[in-house]
């Protein structure tokens, strides 16, 4: 009998062993195409306008949402959460970038974007960006160790992920 539970629990192990296919698969496509909704923000330079889409933040955020609930209670979970901490630093600064666009709209424009802010709503996506890359790589390779194919990354630039400096001073 004590035979048996033990090729049970052990079976239990493998089919959870091979069910990282899956979720390895939900994991890349769900966390890939949030941080491709924010990309086309991380081509800007310190001088050109920032624009905040509410289509993309909405997107964004739904995005990272249902990447949270993709996490999985095991080996893997911790790589995880820093991938979503990447997440929730872009929706944080596209929620930045709309509030600061909305108070423009409203003419209180001591809150508006302007050329000093760039820097660091800009810096904050790319941080973001970059703990998602990051520990995407991490749990690419801890993924393979449990031999389980992690799908390849989404191609990004690192002269996107580095921070620039404005091509003309603010004054």
């Amino acid at each position: 009998m004590l035979a048996g539970i033990a090729a049970l629990a052990l079976a239990g192990c493998r089919g959870s062993e091979g069910s990282y296919q899956g979720y390895a698969d939900r994991t890349a496509a769900v966390g890939d195409s949030a941080l491709a909704t924010a990309l086309s923000h991380l081509t800007l330079d310190a001088t050109a306008p920032v624009r905040y889409s509410a289509e993309t933040a909405r997107e964004l955020e739904r995005l990272a949402t249902q990447f949270g609930g993709i996490m999985r209670p095991d080996t893997v979970a911790l790589l995880h959460r820093q991938m979503l901490e990447g997440l929730d630093s872009l929706v944080v600064a596209m929620r930045v970038l709309g509030e600061r666009e909305a108070n423009c709209t409203r003419e209180q424009t001591i809150d508006c974007v302007d050329e000093r802010d760039f820097p660091l709503i800009l810096g904050s996506m790319r941080a973001g960006a970059r703990t998602y890359l990051d520990a995407r790589r991490r749990m690419r390779e801890t993924l393979a160790t449990l031999g389980t194919r992690f799908p390849d990354p989404p191609a990004v630039s690192t002269a996107l992920l580095a921070p620039r400096s404005p091509s003309h001073p603010p004054s």
